[in-house]
């Protein structure tokens, strides 16, 4: 863990913050088992492949926004705010998410560049992520 340098670090802290958001996300909008297992293997997918699984990504995003939007999911914490805040909340989250597969994605190759094998990197992005998607979930309870 020494060989990490600062962008590395960086790039780890981003993944564990927007984790947490998308842990949040999901559970404050109360998505089924499903579209979580869905999350977590595009996620898996996404830290072992990198960039190759950029477009599959992207495309679980854009299916999830979907979603919400043709089901109309209101998160918990605005149910009181009218179509405006949620379709800014919509677009914003859409937005946030595409950075993070872009973010976990570079980090995959920042990470491998200090020296770690594909392995290690892959099993440091695994636990970034699913501890940040847990945490998440806790701060939504």
């Amino acid at each position: 863990m020494s060989r990490l340098n600062t962008i590395s670090w960086l790039y780890l802290t981003t993944l564990l913050l927007g984790y947490i958001w998308v842990g949040w996300l999901l559970s404050d909008c109360k998505v089924p088992w499903l579209t979580w297992a869905g999350t977590q293997v595009v996620t898996v997918h996404l830290a072992w492949v990198g960039f190759d699984a950029v477009a599959i990504a992207i495309a679980w995003i854009v299916g999830l926004v979907w979603a919400g939007v043709f089901s109309y999911a209101w998160p918990q914490s605005i149910h009181w705010s009218g179509v405006t805040v949620w379709a800014v909340t919509l677009a914003v989250s859409w937005v946030l998410a595409l950075v993070l597969i872009l973010t976990l994605a570079q980090a995959q190759r920042a990470i491998a560049s200090v020296g770690l094998s594909k392995t290690k990197a892959f099993w440091l992005l695994f636990i970034i992520t699913l501890v940040g998607l847990g945490l998440g979930r806790i701060v939504a309870i």
